[in-house]
């Protein structure tokens, strides 16, 4: 059992603590200051057919492998490529090579489903294959985009020079409000 003895002694040792840490912190350098992040445009970079397009990656929620549970839908339009359920919500999935150059997207282990955050509801976007993403500056960002047919121009938004190539944005807010994307029932021709 400690005497009262050893307490000057314990205070002692206390005050001596406390002359060096002022002593630390009288010599100490300053922690780095956080610099503000340059403008920083994050995108997500994916291939649709051979051409390849960067989207933001805030208009990307997730990406999903294809699952097996498919679900084709009858009487809609070639792009749309069926429903699958995505932990308990039905997911519309589109083909956008469909879409976009009337050819339908190849099956390959690296198709991906891009699941686009649209205000009124979630949908898919089937995809060749996702590269990953992209941190790129938002002043390398080009006005022009690539012509890529009358079908897609109106839907870019830009481009980003990655190494040689050019990257076109695709803008998936103007594609989601494209009355011909909505259009998703086959058009029976009037006889």
């Amino acid at each position: 059992m400690p005497s009262r003895a050893q307490k000057p002694e314990s205070t002692a040792w206390f005050a001596v603590l406390q002359e060096l840490d002022r002593r630390c912190r009288q010599h100490a350098v300053g922690l780095p200051q956080e610099e503000a992040p340059e403008d920083i445009w994050a995108g997500i970079l994916y291939y649709v057919g051979k051409a390849s397009f960067l989207s933001p990656l805030s208009d990307i929620a997730e990406v999903l492998n294809i699952p097996q549970g498919v679900t084709p839908v009858p009487g809609t339009t070639r792009w749309v490529h069926g429903l699958v359920n995505n932990r308990g919500t039905l997911l519309p999935v589109f083909d956008l090579r469909a879409f976009l150059f009337h050819v339908q997207t190849s099956h390959s282990a690296k198709n991906r489903i891009l699941v686009v955050r649209h205000s009124e509801s979630p949908f898919g976007l089937l995809v060749g294959d996702v590269v990953g993403i992209r941190h790129l500056e938002s002043s390398a960002r080009l006005a022009e985009a690539p012509k890529l047919g009358e079908g897609v121009d109106r839907f870019l938004a830009g481009s980003f020079r990655l190494g040689i190539e050019r990257k076109a944005v695709l803008d998936l807010r103007a594609l989601a409000k494209d009355a011909r994307f909505n259009q998703v029932t086959e058009q029976k021709a009037s006889a």
